[in-house]
Parts: structure tokens; sequence; C-alpha cells
């Protein structure tokens, strides 16, 4: 659901024009102006269907690339030099004191077949909670008052 530019209220929002703005609001608040046409539904829809979930790089990355690295009987420079990534930010990486961007760990683990990407629920479910706070209405300003 869409959250109204005025007061906030999420439902059905309709295109009203309110001193000489066009804003898409509720029902309740397109009294203040007059309606143009209902808002399309569509584009609201389509962000959510198109919602990412969060990814983290694991606790364990460390001892994991230095797994790997062992498997394949290589050194650090020979590893680093595989990856094309520099000698001291593996060496970082596998004593836990630098951790990969997730992007860098999604390449890691098509590279290396192991798995250093999992879904932060922590992070999914606060993005979720937090959805509606995107930002002050209109009516959120209009509630402020100056203290005398």
């Amino acid at each position: 659901m869409a959250s109204c530019d005025m007061c906030g209220r999420q439902g059905d929002l309709v295109t009203a024009e309110v001193e000489r703005v066009e804003m898409k609001v509720c029902p309740n608040c397109a009294r203040f102006g007059m309606i143009k046409r209902k808002a399309d539904a569509a584009p609201l829809l389509q962000k959510k269907l198109h919602k990412e979930p969060a990814f983290r790089v694991t606790a364990n990355y460390a001892a994991v690339l230095r797994q790997a690295r062992e498997k394949q009987k290589l050194s650090q420079e020979d590893f680093a030099r595989f990856l094309q990534e520099k000698e001291s930010i593996v060496a970082k990486w596998e004593q836990g004191r630098m951790q990969p961007s997730v992007e860098v760990a999604r390449q890691l683990e098509k590279i290396l077949g192991v798995s250093l990407v999992m879904e932060d629920i922590e992070q999914s479910f606060e993005k979720d909670k937090n959805a509606k706070s995107d930002g002050f209405t209109l009516g959120d300003f209009m509630k402020v008052r100056k203290k005398v």
C-alpha cells in the first residue's frame, strides 16, 4: 500500500491538485484540493515485487577462504594472483581483519565453489518494519510547532 503525501495514511490514493501541486493523497485529504484521477497502483506493486532480501558475509569467512586456499595447495601470493587480488587483501581476509563486500564474496563463491554469503534475516525484518518511515509527509511538517 502507498502512503498519502499529506497525512501518511496507508491505503488507496487519488491524484489531486492541492494549492497548485499535484499530489497522491488519500480520499480524506483530497477534500483540500481538486481530484484529478485515481493514482496508479502498478508502479508501487512493481517496487514491492522486486524487493531484494538483505545479505551478509558469513561469520566464518576467514576460515573458509584459508581452507579453500590450502585445499588447492597454494601460497597466499599464488592465491591472490589466482583471485586477481592484492596479497595483502587476501591476508587480511584470512586473518579476519577485513571482511569482503557481499559483491566480492559472491564472486569468490563462484570462483572457489564455497559458501560465503547468507541472507540477513534480522536486517530484512528491520527493512520491513521501517518500510513505512521513508521520510516526512506534509502532514508531519504541519504537526511541528514552534515553542515560544
